[in-house]
């Protein structure tokens, strides 16, 4: 009796099997095949949309969001695919994620806030691609941003990734918005200098340098008297694109200058005084 039941249920099982594995075996086949074309795919999908981006001349900051966008939009419709395919309906899984929605949002909070911060910025347009910024995550060359982060490249060609969230809402300085600069420099020399001579030299350095711009007016003047120097403002302005050369040409033509001119730049003295004493007293 006991092996008359087991021979019922082993041929009631196999029946069983028998007659769900062409299903069970197109469930597998379809999940393969997902897996195996969602990167091609995902691929094809960036590359059209890259295309229609470039032919419509969109901005490149904008251009690299929407691609990061529509990435993340292929892999939830590959996921659906998958779901689909397994035979999960589209409806419950929206169902019980609207049921978990206010967990997945506080979990998303942080994620939620860069998404948010990206659009601003797309939006309000602080910087372009390739602009030079200061802010207090970094500093550097603007890159790209996505849907969560903004990349900037440093000079020394480090990456900076900055949540979009911070950036969008802490203070940022755009060094590259305007296309002339003002050069500012604290030039030093002892109290024993001609005045006249060294605010002469200076000008003479601006007026000889083919960087600067001799139509806006410099700055030359004595604005300090420090403990063993005299501290001259010398201000210029130059194109943006030119800043760092003409600081850099500056700082080394001063030294040279006031060596031809015998005007003395001060550093750290330490005047020792040597007291003997009589010893025979």
């Amino acid at each position: 009796m006991n092996n008359l039941n087991l021979d019922l249920f082993f041929q009631s099982f196999f029946a069983s099997i028998g007659s769900k594995l062409p299903s069970i075996t197109l469930k597998i086949i379809w999940i393969l095949v997902i897996i195996f074309l969602s990167k091609p795919l995902i691929r094809l999908i960036n590359r059209a949309g890259s295309s229609v981006m470039i032919k419509h001349k969109v901005d490149p900051l904008l251009k690299t969001f929407l691609l990061s966008l529509l990435n993340v939009v292929s892999y939830i419709f590959i996921f659906f695919l998958l779901i689909g395919g397994i035979g999960i309906k589209a409806t419950s899984l929206i169902t019980i994620l609207g049921t978990a929605g206010i967990a997945i949002g506080l979990a998303l909070q942080g994620s939620l806030t860069n998404l948010a911060g990206g659009i601003l910025i797309l939006l309000f347009k602080p910087f372009n691609k390739g602009d030079y910024i200061e802010s207090a995550s970094g500093s550097g060359l603007i890159d790209a941003i996505r849907i969560l982060y903004t990349t900037i490249i440093t000079f020394d060609n480090r990456i900076i990734i900055i949540p979009n969230g911070a950036l969008a809402n802490s203070p940022v300085t755009n060094l590259s918005r305007n296309s002339e600069r003002r050069l500012d420099l604290t030039i030093s020399v002892s109290y024993d200098s001609d005045i006249d001579l060294v605010k002469k030299t200076l000008k003479d350095m601006a007026d000889n340098h083919p960087q600067i711009l001799h139509e806006k007016p410099y700055t030359i003047r004595l604005s300090s008297h420090n403990a063993s120097s005299l501290d001259f403002i010398f201000r210029v302005w130059t194109p943006t694109l030119n800043y760092w050369n003409v600081k850099f040409d500056l700082m080394e033509e001063v030294v040279l200058k006031f060596r031809e001119n015998n005007i003395e730049i001060p550093y750290n003295k330490l005047d020792v005084y040597n007291k003997t004493f009589d010893t025979n007293k």
